[in-house]
């Protein structure tokens, strides 16, 4: 029995091209992250911080999203990240006359080292 390869493609969905880009996700509570510090620091829940939300600022949140968020949220900020790095350090500049000697490691230094040094 042949077929025809013609009738066989034509029920595949097409493929979609992936572009990359556009814009980056941002959470819709990222605006409000210092009203939510806030509250959590005046020891509200995460239910009531969610109505609040809801009822003061127009946001539809539910509190286990709320709550998701924010653990996300600081877990983020304990790391550090190289364009905030970038952005709040100077610049680094090496003297090569002011360079300090090398020291080296003898068994008083590290005394967890396996492979120590003789000097």
């Amino acid at each position: 029995m042949l077929m025809n390869p013609e009738i066989i493609n034509d029920d595949l969905p097409a493929k979609r091209e992936r572009s990359g880009g556009g814009r980056a996700f941002h959470s819709r509570l990222e605006s409000f992250v210092d009203f939510i510090r806030e509250q959590r620091q005046q020891r509200r829940t995460w239910q009531e911080i969610a109505t609040l939300l809801r009822t003061e600022k127009g946001c539809a949140i539910t509190f286990q999203g709320l709550h998701q968020f924010y653990r996300r949220h600081l877990k983020r900020q304990a790391r550090p990240h190289w364009e905030n790095e970038a952005a709040t350090s100077p610049q680094a500049t090496v003297n090569p006359s002011a360079s300090t000697p090398q020291t080296t490691t003898t068994e008083t230094d590290n005394p967890y080292r396996f492979n120590k040094l003789e000097i």
